[in-house]
Order: structure tokens, then sequence, then C-alpha cells
């Protein structure tokens, strides 16, 4: 591969007319909450497609169906190289970083570990370790959600089903962290290695321990000829499973329970269905829709009459299209009874979430157990809650609090 060769060119072929400042990184000024930064974008008159040229340059679509074509087009839009701002070399992570057929190597090796079958199985460990955690602070009246729960619950349960050291959590959500919100070159080209080094040792301390975990599972695939899979390309689907499995569900659950903590009727109507979350549960995860999708242009082509280049970069917002009133009747209003939800935060067609029961499983399950425990809570008073920008929105903190058991 030659240096920088899916990097964006230059953007001569952009017209001034498209072009709106918008940096996907940096919150603009007065604001901290990555929604309102979305939204603003949205009541402001940039064009449906317009193009930024912070971060290294690229394109940004807002409606739901541009959304969902390039989501669903892998003729046109790309998932290998896509990072933004650029930086070679990136991992090629294994299914998701790779184009169709390609991807059907891992992508057939990992979807029936996480079939809706297969995360039933995992019912049992999941509201052992929600209410391990809720025991930890339930009857103080407080806790730090991001710390103390949103962040442990699913990290912890990645390590177990990837049968990692769990004493290393602290670890690996700073890892994430770096990886899904630094757009600062040096420390992305660190922590890419950083990441590629605890997988390459895991994997190596597996294969001489083979259990029934999905490590064990990546190590022991065979091909169709009865050959390992490349060794490389196993270190990248565990690359891809260690970044996609920890930080989208933190970010999700706090957008989540803090639009609890604000609004008491949302409480109480979701403690009302608690055994029946299921349509709950996928509005929420509509409106809090967390991740910013990239793709890059695969050829030169006119895209609903506007011309892009080879290597284009394209973020696809999962939270604005989610709130396309075309699409979704009154699409601000949370409205936990919505029968028909096509949301995108999952993404669509070939490289849809494979772990998106798993994800939904965890929420379902840590509203469950939180609301029968702490069925009342709020922000703290003097909390500043600031949030984050980047490939997935979120919160850094998230302090609650509610009536101390006496």
């Amino acid at each position: 591969m030659t240096a920088h060769r899916y990097f964006p060119g230059p953007s001569h072929h952009v017209p001034p007319e498209l072009v709106h400042e918008f940096d996907i990184y940096q919150f603009s000024p007065g604001v901290s909450d990555p929604l309102e930064q979305w939204g603003n974008l949205l009541a402001s008159d940039a064009p449906r497609i317009f193009y930024t040229h912070h971060n290294g340059g690229h394109w940004v679509f807002l409606d739901y169906e541009d959304v969902r074509e390039a989501f669903r087009n892998d003729a046109l839009f790309s998932t290998f190289q896509t990072p933004i701002p650029p930086i070679e070399p990136y991992p090629v992570m294994q299914p998701q970083g790779v184009d169709p057929p390609e991807h059907k190597k891992f992508r057939s090796l990992l979807a029936p570990l996480f079939t809706p079958a297969a995360v039933t199985k995992m019912h049992a460990e999941l509201h052992r370790r929600t209410t391990a955690l809720l025991d930890a602070f339930a009857d103080r009246g407080s806790c730090e959600f991001g710390r103390d729960f949103a962040s442990v619950l699913p990290t912890g349960m990645f390590l177990y089903l990837m049968g990692m050291p769990e004493d290393r959590l602290p670890e690996f959500v700073k890892l994430s962290e770096v990886f899904m919100r630094s757009n600062d070159e040096a420390e992305r080209a660190q922590n890419i290695q950083q990441i590629y080094a605890v997988i390459a040792e895991y994997l190596a301390w597996r294969a001489t321990r083979p259990g029934n975990d999905l490590g064990s599972v990546l190590i022991s695939a065979r091909d169709e000829h009865g050959q390992p899979f490349d060794q490389q390309d196993v270190l990248n689907c565990g690359f891809l499973l260690f970044v996609a499995g920890l930080d989208t569900v933190t970010s999700t659950m706090t957008f989540i329970w803090r639009h609890l903590a604000r609004n008491a009727e949302a409480r109480r109507e979701l403690v009302s269905m608690i055994e029946k979350l299921t349509v709950a549960v996928d509005e929420l995860l509509r409106i809090h829709s967390v991740p910013n999708i990239y793709r890059r242009v695969k050829k030169d082509m006119v895209y609903r009459g506007i011309t892009m280049k080879e290597n284009d970069r394209v973020v696809l917002p999962c939270s604005v299209a989610n709130r396309d009133e075309k699409v979704f009747e009154h699409a601000d209003v949370i409205d936990l009874h919505r029968e028909v939800n096509n949301h995108l935060t999952f993404g669509a067609g070939p490289h849809r979430c494979v772990g998106s029961h798993l994800a939904k499983t965890e929420v379902t399950i840590a509203l469950q157990e939180w609301l029968r425990r702490i069925p009342d809570f709020d922000v703290a008073a003097d909390a500043q809650i600031r949030g984050h920008l980047g490939p997935t929105l979120g919160f850094s903190q998230l302090p609650l609090v509610w009536a101390p058991k006496a």
C-alpha cells in the first residue's frame, strides 16, 4: 500500500453553496450537550448534504434516506479505511472494515454468537452483574453513573464473553475512550498500537488455554478449506470486538438515564411496563442514538446531483437521521409506545451491527433492575455535565442522586 493511498484529495470539486463549516469533534460556544449541538445544526441553514473542511474535510448526510442509502450501498460507499481525520495505517476491523463479499467470513463466524436465542442464554449473567453493581451504591443514594454503572456493565460483560481478565477493566475503558473520542493524530496512532498489543497478548495467552469464549472461537476458526484464518485478520476482528463492545452501550445508557432523571413521567411509565420494555427501549434507542458512522466514497461519482470524488469521507449521524420528520411522525417526541420504529441506531444493510440484540438486552435488563431498586432519581443539583462528540456521542460524567436507604 502506498502512503496515504486512501486519503481524500483537495476539495476543488465542492461548490461554495454546499460548504458549511461544522466540527464533529468540537462544541460550539455555549453548548455542552451533544444532541443540542447536532440539533442546532439541523435548525441552521446547512444543506441536507454539506461539506466541511474540518478534520481533513468530509461530507455530512442529514436525511434518513441518504444515511440509509450510504449504509446499504457498498458499491458506492465503503467501510474500508474511513477514519476522520484520516490516518494510515488504520485497523482493518473485521468484518466491519471490509466490504462485501470479503466481510462474510468473519460476519458468518460472529453472527450465530449474537442471535436472539444466543443472547437469551446471557440473561442470567446480565441480571447477576447488574444486581451486583446496584448492590454497591443503591442504598447510599448517589453514584457517578458512567463510572459506577454505565461503563462497568457492558465492559464487564464483554470481557466475560471474551474470556479476558476483568481486573484490567479500567485500563480497557480508557483505551476505548481515546479511540472513540480523540482527533489528535499522534494520540490516535499510539492508542491503536496499544489496543493491538492488548488483543495480541490476550489471543496468544488464550491459544494455550482454549475455552468456550469469543477469543477461543476466533483462534480456532477455520475457513472452507479447513485452514486457520489469517492471524492479522483474527487480530483485526479482536480489535473490532474490543472497541465496538465498550463505548457505544455506555454512551447510550448515559443519554437514556439523563433523560429519565429529568422526566418523572417517563420513569413511572417504564415502571408500569417493566416486564415488557421492548417497544419502549427501541424508542429510547432511536431518540438517543449515539453513533456517527463514517464511510469512504469508492469512486468518482455524482450523488443526488452532487459531485463526489474517490476517497471523500462521509459522516452518517444516526441521531439526526432518527429525527427525520419525513420518516418518524413527531420525530422529536419520545413515544414509548411507538410501534413502527425503523431507526438506524444499529445501521442498515450488510454491516448492520452484529451485536444489536446484545446491546438492546443490556439496556433492557439494566433498566429493569435499576428501576426496581431506584424508581426515582435525579441529576445532582450541582452537577457540571459536559458531553463528548466524535464517532460516539455521550457524557463524560453523569452524577445521579436519589433518596438513600434509612
